[in-house]
């Protein structure tokens, strides 16, 4: 909460906290920019956090059991349906479709000798 706190107030800035707190090297280097993430690609804690936000805005820090994490939401972008959207959503309703057919399918289907 210290560091949350300092950067509230500008005694320290997000680039320093990066450097000096986040030990994932990649990550460091990136100034702890872990790019576009979609709702389903996080934490349901942390989601929940961004998605109530207004960006641009620091959150409160969120403990998981993965360590704590302090989040500078930059944007949250808003989805379009585009053709490669339209065509992602069709294939994945297919998988799920096919995978509950083959589960039906399945225990139906035994070789008896």
């Amino acid at each position: 909460m210290e560091i949350f706190y300092a950067l509230q107030e500008g005694d320290i800035s997000f680039a320093d906290v990066v450097r000096q707190y986040i030990l994932d090297p990649e990550l460091r280097r990136c100034g702890g920019y872990i790019g576009k993430k979609g709702r389903k690609q996080l934490r349901p804690e942390i989601s929940a956090a961004i998605f109530a936000a207004k960006p641009p805005q620091l959150i409160k820090p969120i403990v998981t059991a993965v360590g704590v994490h302090l989040i500078q939401l930059a944007e949250i972008i808003e989805p379009k349906l585009d053709e490669q959207l339209h065509q992602q959503i069709l294939t994945e309703m297919f998988d799920r479709w096919l995978t509950a057919k083959i589960a039906e399918i399945a225990p139906q289907t035994s070789i008896e000798i």
